[in-house]
């Protein structure tokens, strides 16, 4: 259930490594401005083409899309590395940034040269998640030269930069990573705990920074965290409920924890006040309950 937890910490040490690295103005760790040779836009206002889904339906499926697309994004990182430290990637020079996106449906993890001409990332390797690959059932991937959105990659890298300068939330209870995911107009970096396990688990704490398309320009971030609490996963029985601090729609990490969850148990309720989301391993469908 949490293989990508176990060894995260290192994934992101060394994307943390290679993007310092890189050809973009160094960042120092703790700091949450970024140091460039030019002064960088003041914040911005959210664009007005960002629509926020106004039903409890809508609002769920954008959250639970994000929290699938968090965890694909962890296992591309950390199944990337594990192919880098396996050989099966080549050389890769310290100076190269490592970042993971999702074309099309397939997660790629991707090593290039950031630049500061279009399309601003030189790409060097590519590890896909891909079936077939070295053990299909774990889809640990396998390297592919496919046409890739050099564009995507570059926003994604650069934006990555400004999560790892930031403060993470944590306080104790767990270790938060940044995650960056692009959507349409523009890219959301994620910061989620990275070391959950049945016996363990942080919900909790998740923010969010949402830059620009080209990772470079801030356009605002969550004034406050939810608060973190420690929970755990019975691996017995037939259905896990999960007590959501929410009053309609459950947390990203929530979302997260049921999907991981579902992986050892045949059914899994993240109960708000106001729902009860079930998922099935049946059907890998939620439905709801109005409470």
């Amino acid at each position: 259930m949490i293989s990508v937890a176990r060894r995260l910490f290192e994934a992101l040490a060394l994307s943390a490594v290679c993007a310092a690295a890189s050809v973009l103005p160094a960042q120092a760790s703790g700091s949450t401005r970024q140091k460039a040779a030019t002064p960088p836009p003041p914040a911005q206002k959210l664009p007005d083409f960002t629509k926020v889904p106004t039903t409890f339906e809508g609002i769920f499926a954008e959250r639970n899309s994000r929290a699938v697309d968090v965890l694909g994004y962890l296992r591309c990182l950390e199944a990337t590395v594990n192919a880098l430290r396996a050989g099966a990637l080549g050389g890769v020079d310290r100076g190269w940034s490592l970042t993971c996106i999702k074309q099309q449906s397939e997660w790629r993890g991707i090593f290039g040269q950031l630049t500061e001409t279009p399309p601003g990332m030189q790409v060097k390797v590519q590890f896909a998640l891909r079936n077939p690959g070295p053990t299909p059932a774990s889809r640990s991937g396998m390297v592919v030269r496919d046409p890739v959105d050099t564009v995507l990659a570059s926003g994604t890298a650069r934006a990555l930069l400004r999560g790892l300068a930031a403060t993470a939330p944590g306080n104790g209870l767990g270790q938060f990573v940044p995650v960056t995911l692009a959507q349409k107009n523009f890219t959301e970096v994620w910061f989620v705990p990275s070391a959950n396990s049945p016996e363990r688990a942080v919900v909790g704490g998740d923010s969010l920074i949402q830059m620009s398309s080209d990772g470079l320009r801030e356009l605002g971030h969550a004034s406050s965290t939810p608060k973190m609490r420690v929970v755990s996963i019975p691996l017995g029985g037939t259905t896990y409920t999960l007590e959501s601090s929410e009053l309609s729609t459950p947390l990203l990490t929530e979302l997260m924890l049921a999907h991981l969850a579902i992986d050892v148990l045949p059914e899994v309720r993240v109960r708000t006040r106001e729902y009860d989301a079930i998922l099935t391993r049946s059907t890998r469908k939620w439905t709801f309950v109005k409470r």
